[in-house]
């Protein structure tokens, strides 16, 4: 599993060079760091399908990573992703918490977390990020909880998974 995972991300990375892309993939990244009490939560996706989808959604030019940013960017972003992205831990929702975002290439990475203190029995993750606007998006998500690893996939059909542990 980890090799087709590292074998996926390498291909991710080198295919997102081209300024085009024909494909609609996000990747994302749960851990949960029983140190610090908190669910870290990663997303890549591609800067120029997130630009689409936030004009869709709020009618606004955002225009991430280039100097005619808004400065409102993180705002827009970070509502999307509540919207659009979800989890509940042990039947309960969770407030997700955004970090930051940051540009690599033609990437936008979002961090997130959650602060949860309990033992994890369950998860629901809803992801529909792009799928609205993209009936092809595909978002690829790995989670590393208390050191059980799992891959899932979501897509425009397919955006509610529930991990039990």
């Amino acid at each position: 599993m980890k090799k087709y995972t590292i074998l996926f991300f390498i291909l991710f990375v080198s295919l997102t060079s081209f300024s085009i892309h024909k494909f609609y993939i996000g990747v994302f990244q749960i851990d949960y760091k029983i140190e610090k009490k908190a669910f870290q939560i990663t997303s890549r996706v591609f800067i120029d399908d997130m630009e689409v989808a936030l004009e869709k959604k709020y009618g606004k030019k955002i225009y991430l990573s280039t100097d005619k940013e808004i400065k409102e960017a993180n705002v827009y972003v970070s509502n999307y992703f509540a919207e659009k992205f979800k989890i509940e831990v042990n039947n309960k929702p969770q407030e997700i918490l955004f970090l930051a975002k940051e540009y690599e290439d033609d990437v936008l990475i979002c961090y997130h977390k959650i602060n949860f203190s309990e033992k994890i029995s369950e998860i629901t993750i809803m992801n529909k990020i792009l799928t609205e606007q993209f009936s092809e998006q595909q978002n690829l998500l790995h989670t590393n909880i208390n050191s059980n690893k799992k891959s899932l996939l979501f897509t425009n059909k397919n955006n509610l998974e529930i991990i039990k542990y």
